[in-house]
């Protein structure tokens, strides 16, 4: 419900004055009571004493410890309640806390040494309290009574001034709360009465100069919030072009990242494969160990050019069995040279016996590349004791794969910990990132059903949490099974279509070695004549040629040899292209991604035999 600014005015000015009427009447009715009930009580305590003095009760009780009360000293004790009005009960507290004299007889010669405010007049001070009469010591009284107001006045004695026992008044506080009551209905009356005539005089006063003020702060207000606007308007738009700029920027680098590996892997291909070739040859000669250096550095730059692939998204997702200590391997490698000279420690805890996990390997390797350079990133600001420790468990209880990524820096404060994975969200200098790095990350890890979580970590630090499912959908494990026992078929007609003829010239010598017929062109119009002269059984070519490309080829020799476009096999480092992949995509053609491996070349050709036979069986 919306009110008018003179109504709000109205009902706010109002309320005010109410809240001054009833503070006011508050705290003058607590002084009255407070006022009325201390006369009342220091009243009763001085009437009591002045009886005491006159009946000599101090006397008595300094001599009850030697001799009993006689009968006159009873009499004296009992005339203490003609001198005292409204009293309905008297007790005389000898020091030991024991009932000496009371007019209920049953009272007489019992102890409370319990009583707390009994406690306090043998010290010296008047108490005074009023009782529901739930004590152990009022049960005479609570058949009569329901409330009644205790005051315990200590006797001293005029002698030695120590007190020498305690008078025990219970009077009935009736008459006082009454006359408290009246009075707090008058003040209360008072004040309210009050409040209205100051509300009504005060008001059209008030309102005149809170109205032009009210003006004026809305005006401000108003002002403020569209600079707070526009404000806002302004950093969403620089956030959004900061983002724009930054996503152009990782496209372009790519693009150049791929550019270059698909340079690289042509002359890669050539030094793999026949590296591969001379090992078979030379068997246990003393070169073997000078060729296995180079097909280690050479598989070494093979990684990298793939983990380049990965990180410009050069390939599509795909799942595949995957092992979990080989990723994180590879994108340690991949950032080696970085760690290696800001001195980071990298300890790896790998679990031996992980399972496969069913994912994108180049997905994951984003992740675990993304997440080890930003702990590389907060060990910089470490000047010792730079240690990053990688750990990998399998938990079976859960059937989870685990990686931990612990760095040994200054951890990620608390204030920011649950907005670390928001998009744009970025705790580092403008221009050094765009806070999409986590989102992303979470996201691929989502997509593979798994979990990314930020832990603490004992000591300092922080630790980031990767959950994965573990195991493979039961027909992909199948087929994983079915390409390690196909055996080599020898005497196939093989046709190797490469413009590079160092890559030509090693395929045709890796399919010789399965003793295939194999013939080697180096352009897409000679392949075509031979293919169009004789008949091949398989025609593995590059995609990307002078002249006539791969996917040229494929074309032209499908439709002058309909059926021969079933038995290519497309050797490329094309990968980069989109439309080599919607190419690839809408053939179904077999491929192979540069730098390749020399069996696994051979062990396409019974693959794709395999293949084609089971395609024959279901038409």
């Amino acid at each position: 419900m919306k009110f008018a600014s003179g109504a709000k005015f109205a009902v706010l000015s109002f309320l005010c004055v109410m809240a001054l009427a009833f503070s006011m009447g508050f705290a003058l009715s607590s002084l009255l009571t407070r006022a009325v009930e201390g006369w009342e009580w220091e009243n009763t305590a001085a009437l009591a004493r002045r009886e005491a003095e006159l009946r000599g009760i101090d006397t008595l009780l300094a001599a009850h410890g030697e001799t009993p009360i006689d009968e006159r000293g009873r009499q004296e004790l009992a005339r203490l309640m003609q001198g005292l009005p409204e009293v309905v009960r008297v007790k005389v507290w000898d020091r030991n806390a024991t009932v000496l004299w009371s007019d209920e007889p049953r009272l007489i010669g019992q102890r409370f040494p319990d009583n707390d405010e009994l406690k306090e007049a043998l010290a010296g001070q008047v108490s005074v309290e009023i009782k529901t009469l739930e004590g152990r010591e009022h049960a005479y009284e609570r058949t009569g009574y329901t409330t009644l107001a205790e005051v315990y006045v200590p006797i001293v004695s005029r002698t030695t001034g120590q007190v020498v026992g305690v008078v025990e008044v219970y009077k009935s506080p009736l008459r006082l709360l009454a006359a408290i009551q009246r009075a707090r209905l008058v003040i209360w009356t008072i004040s309210l009465a009050g409040a209205l005539i100051l509300y009504v005089v005060l008001f059209p006063l008030v309102r005149q100069v809170y109205g032009r003020q009210v003006r004026e702060e809305a005006l401000q207000a108003h002002a403020a919030e569209l600079e707070a606007q526009v404000t806002a308007r302004t950093r969403e738009l620089e956030a959004q072009r900061e983002a724009l700029f930054q996503a152009e920027k990782v496209a372009a680098m790519g693009q150049l990242l791929a550019g270059v590996s698909h340079e690289l892997n042509n002359p890669l291909s050539t030094i793999v494969g026949y590296t591969q070739l001379l090992l078979r040859r030379v068997g246990a000669d003393p070169m073997a160990e000078q060729l296995a250096k180079i097909a280690s550095s050479a598989e070494r730059c093979t990684r990298i050019v793939t983990n380049f692939l990965a990180l410009a998204r050069q390939y599509p997702p795909e799942r595949q069995l995957t092992q979990l200590n080989q990723l994180v391997d590879d994108a340690v490698e991949l950032l080696s040279y970085s760690l290696r000279i800001d001195g980071v420690d990298v300890v790896r805890r790998f679990a031996p016996d992980l399972p496969l996990l069913w994912a994108d390997p180049h997905q994951l390797q984003q992740v675990i590349v993304n997440l080890l350079t930003n702990a590389h990133q907060a060990l910089r600001s470490v000047p010792t004791r730079r240690r990053l420790t990688l750990t990998t468990r399998y938990e079976r209880a859960s059937d989870r794969i685990l990686l931990e990524i612990a760095d040994s820096g200054q951890g990620v404060p608390a204030d920011i910990r649950t907005r670390i994975f928001d998009p744009f969200f970025t705790t580092k200098a403008p221009g050094q990132g765009t806070g999409l790095g986590l989102s992303l990350c979470r996201g691929i890890v989502d997509a593979h059903e798994g979990f990314l979580r930020l832990e603490a970590t004992p000591g300092g630090g922080a630790t980031f949490v990767v959950e994965l499912p573990a195991g493979a959908p039961a027909e992909a494990a199948e087929a994983q099974r079915a390409v390690t026992t196909i055996v080599p078929e020898p005497g196939k007609a093989i046709l190797v279509v490469d413009d590079e003829p160092f890559v030509a010239d090693l395929l045709a010598e890796a399919l010789m070695l399965d003793g295939h017929r194999v013939e080697a062109v180096n352009s897409g119009a000679a392949a075509l004549s031979r293919i169009l002269a004789r008949d091949y059984d398989l025609v593995f070519s590059d995609m990307k040629m002078p002249g006539m490309s791969g996917t040229d080829l494929y074309d032209e020799a499908a439709r002058r040899r309909p059926g021969i476009e079933r038995r290519f096999v497309f050797v490329t480092g094309d990968t980069m292209n989109p439309t080599t992949r919607q190419f690839l995509e809408r053939t179904g053609a077999t491929s192979v991604t540069k730098p390749f491996d020399i069996d696994g070349i051979r062990r396409l050709v019974p693959q794709h035999t395999a293949a084609r036979a089971a395609v024959a069986l279901r038409s």
